[in-house]
């Protein structure tokens, strides 16, 4: 049986070179155990893409523990702290990624 499909929030950080290191090291062992305490996360991975980005990929439990994880309080905190970075970071970007399923294009006729 193929596993479904769990929505992926990512995020995509370009530090400024001089901070690169320390909000590396926040995402790693800061951010990524905040949000894996976040209801509905399943999993948080922190990575590296070239040119110095920071990617943090947030695995959901199923598409409807998505609104409920971003407005918990837990969620809360975790933006807060991520909001200590402003002006350290040049760019951050958030993307959802969830399944679609596909329409049904023909239909059987017997």
């Amino acid at each position: 049986m193929r596993e479904r499909f769990r929505p992926l929030l990512v995020m995509r950080a370009w530090p400024a070179p001089e901070h690169f290191a320390a909000f590396r090291r926040w995402a790693r062992e800061v951010h990524a155990r905040d949000t894996a305490a976040v209801p509905g996360v399943k999993r948080v991975e922190v990575g590296l893409a070239p040119q110095g980005v920071v990617l943090v990929v947030y695995v959901f439990e199923d598409a409807d523990s998505v609104p409920v994880a971003l407005q918990s309080p837990e969620a809360a905190y975790a933006r807060g702290t991520l909001q200590q970075w402003l002006g350290k970071v040049y760019e951050v970007r958030f993307e959802m990624l969830a399944a679609v399923a596909p329409e049904q294009a023909f239909a059987s006729i017997n």
